[in-house]
């Protein structure tokens, strides 16, 4: 199956070209089927640019995890050749920019299927915690994807970032959090992603982890050097020639195969230093933060879809089996809605999570 001819443009706009020169095995990539990349290197090795050059030969993509600099943002640039992307923003933030945004918790599947690239990033949300939170609730649209023509690509700039936020949306410990990523490795290729995961240190991702990889990509290692487990890779290249190797150079293993790579830097890469959010002009603002929906307790984000569901036509029965509450607890969110409008003109909690139904009524029926 050929590269499309989008795919094609995208690279050349991009001016890059990944090109790989096996020196152990007759290697092959196969950019069709879903597959795991793992990157492995320090920081100012060239991981995110390399995830950004991977990404490019996807037809959709969804950037979720980036430093506190909102790096990937550069996907907005005019220099980009992204030209559809969507925002997925926190419940409580508001934007005022050309490009589509969705609140997280208002994020369906065809919102990702439908756009290019798929963005969200730590200066669309009012804390850390709520940016792990709406992260995890992002990831969880993901299991409803059933059968694919092509691979969605998942970019995943740090692997402990996941972690983190299964920890917060889920109320879990470490151990669990791995023991999910694991699952979610061995199963998202099934429904038809694959995902680039860079990680500084080889101990963040356990060795079932790891093992799953399908395509390991070493990048520089600096003074420490490589891994016990992966020394092997000296057999191919000095240690120095591998701790000092520039950003734009890789090895990698593919099953059995050894190869040495190079990919150049992105044209649209940020750079250093560079304010993304003042340079796209995106300038969020925020009201209170959502309250969180628990087992004993309606979140706000919680309260506002079933507002919008039983406004669409849907049965409180098929409400209470969808949010997995009792019918007794959605009429009695339905008659909370009302009676706020009906004495103050607004629904509070419609109003913080800036829903539509804000003020205005649902009818009973």
């Amino acid at each position: 199956m050929p590269f499309s001819e989008r795919i094609k443009e995208r690279l050349r706009e991009a001016g890059i070209s990944i090109k790989i020169d096996w020196i152990r095995g007759r290697g092959y990539i196969d950019w069709f089927s879903p597959a795991i990349w793992l990157i492995l290197g320090i920081k100012g090795s060239g991981k995110s640019a390399l995830i950004e050059a991977l990404a490019l030969r996807f037809e959709k993509i969804i950037d979720l995890f980036a430093s506190r600099d909102n790096e990937n943002l550069c996907w907005l640039r005019d220099s980009s050749p992204i030209d559809d992307a969507i925002l997925v923003i926190g419940d409580n933030c508001d934007i005022d920019c050309s490009w589509p945004t969705v609140h997280v918790s208002e994020l369906q599947l065809s919102h990702i299927t439908d756009h290019e690239i798929t963005l969200t990033c730590d200066g669309f949300y009012s804390s850390q915690d709520a940016r792990f939170r709406g992260v995890s609730k992002i990831i969880n649209q993901l299991w409803a994807r059933r059968g694919f023509d092509y691979p969605i690509y998942i970019g995943i700039r740090e692997a402990s970032s996941f972690l983190y936020s299964r920890i917060k949306q889920e109320g879990v410990n470490m151990k669990v959090a791995k023991a999910d990523f694991i699952y979610q490795m061995r199963e998202m290729r099934h429904l038809g992603y694959t995902m680039g995961v860079d990680t500084i240190r080889w101990t963040s991702v356990d060795k079932e982890m790891r093992d799953l990889a399908d395509y390991l990509i070493i990048k520089r290692m600096g003074r420490n050097g490589l891994p016990k487990d992966i020394r092997y890779f000296y057999r191919y290249g000095s240690v120095p020639s591998i701790s000092l190797m520039s950003p734009d150079r890789f090895m990698v293993q593919s099953a059995w195969p050894i190869g040495i790579g190079s990919s150049g830097l992105p044209s649209f890469h940020k750079e250093k230093g560079v304010d993304l959010m003042g340079e796209l002009g995106l300038f969020p603002e925020f009201g209170e933060e959502l309250k969180e929906s628990t087992s004993q307790q309606v979140g706000d984000a919680q309260h506002m879809e079933i507002i919008k569901l039983y406004h669409s036509g849907t049965s409180m029965a098929n409400i209470a089996n969808k949010v997995h509450r009792s019918t007794y607890t959605i009429h009695s969110h339905i008659k909370k809605h009302n009676d706020e409008i009906a004495n103050h003109g607004y629904c509070p909690i419609c109003q913080k999570g800036n829903g539509d139904m804000f003020d205005a009524p649902v009818i009973v029926a």
